[in-house]
């Protein structure tokens, strides 16, 4: 075996279940990115070049090469700021699953913020961590959910949705179902606030 199928055939149990197609099987470790991401927040960059502000959805990417990084900085930037100013009349929340013993990095994580008039949702992001090479958007959960009141049922619409396209390794498919109830959690905590 290479090293690059080392993940695809070996113990893969904690690998990535999204964005995993190149060479890139690793998660993205960061438990405060996918928060961030959800929540819109900037970062300002510094580097020889001068001060740029960018996105933190821009930071990460996936690597489709083995000589790729994950981070789009480029070369002497680093990150001097991260800049935070929610919109108004929102809720979040994240919640993130955790073996009871062992590893101290969540398997999976869902943040979520959401926009409401009244009980209806109005906007909505969800970002799932610890399942992809990069804090994964979870795009088709959130449009599920806009234009609808949280139930039980969209909430579980949502979960599924969050997960559609995850592409499981051969040890790791348990990871597809943490990453629904985190969803499902996240929303549900989002609420109760």
């Amino acid at each position: 075996m290479n090293g690059e199928s080392l993940p695809a055939k070996g113990d893969n149990r904690y690998h990535a279940v999204f964005g995993n197609a190149g060479p890139a099987k690793f998660v993205n470790a960061s438990s405060l990115a996918p928060a961030l991401m959800a929540c819109g927040a900037t970062l300002t960059v510094v580097g020889p070049k001068g001060p740029r502000t960018i996105q933190v959805k821009e930071l990460y990417t996936t690597p489709k090469t083995a000589t790729e990084r994950e981070l789009t900085l480029a070369a002497n930037e680093i990150v001097t700021s991260i800049n935070l100013q929610g919109p108004p009349a929102t809720k979040s929340a994240t919640y993130e699953v955790r073996p009871r013993q062992g590893l101290d990095w969540p398997l999976a994580t869902a943040s979520v913020v959401l926009k409401l008039d009244g009980t209806k949702v109005t906007g909505a992001k969800i970002v799932l961590g610890h399942v992809a090479p990069m804090p994964w958007p979870a795009d088709g959960a959130a449009t599920e959910l806009v234009g609808k009141e949280l139930t039980e049922k969209t909430i579980a619409a949502a979960a599924n949705a969050a997960v559609a396209g995850a592409t499981p390794l051969s040890k790791n498919a348990y990871k597809v179902d943490l990453a629904k109830v985190a969803v499902r959690r996240a929303l549900t905590a989002a609420m109760a606030v």
